[in-house]
């Protein structure tokens, strides 16, 4: 739906695109009356939406520049401005169990990203502890191989 490879900006873009075409759809259906079969499309693909949310972040390891943070924030919002929209409409016309089972898999696929988003944030620190612990034992070898080749230098003169 939002394709692979494209920046962050981009499928954020396209997920407050789709939210807003959800948007729109659900106030079709709830002006229209239209049946169970319409809202079950809006489900899917706000189901979509939210994995779309949670690629974004994986990508990035939950890391976001200032413009995408805050995009992605708005994104976010208007997510659970149309799930409480959904939730409405779904309630009102007698699907409340439907709502429940959805919502279980949405949060249920939520809890998995939050902790595999938390893995990375892990992994990614880490990595840079590894990293700094790495550039601490070339500093040290550096500056006593510096220290060994002066002493080793004073030594020759001498002789």
């Amino acid at each position: 739906m939002f394709g692979f490879g494209i920046g962050e900006a981009a499928a954020i873009a396209g997920v407050i695109s789709t939210l807003k075409s959800l948007n729109d759809g659900l106030s079709t259906i709830k002006e229209s009356g239209a049946h169970a079969g319409s809202l079950v499309t809006l489900v899917s693909r706000y189901g979509e939406v939210e994995k779309k949310i949670q690629e974004v972040e994986s990508a990035k390891g939950g890391v976001l520049d200032l413009k995408q943070s805050m995009q992605m924030q708005v994104a976010k919002r208007q997510a659970q401005t149309f799930n409480r929209q959904l939730k409405d409409a779904l309630l009102m016309s007698g699907q409340a169990s439907q709502y429940n089972e959805i919502m279980t898999r949405i949060e249920e696929s939520r809890e998995a990203h939050e902790k595999a988003v938390a893995k990375l944030k892990r992994a990614k620190q880490k990595r840079k502890k590894e990293l700094q612990e790495a550039f601490k034992v070339i500093g040290i070898f550096f500056v006593t191989a510096a220290v060994i080749f002066v002493i080793a230098m004073v030594v020759m003169a001498y002789y």
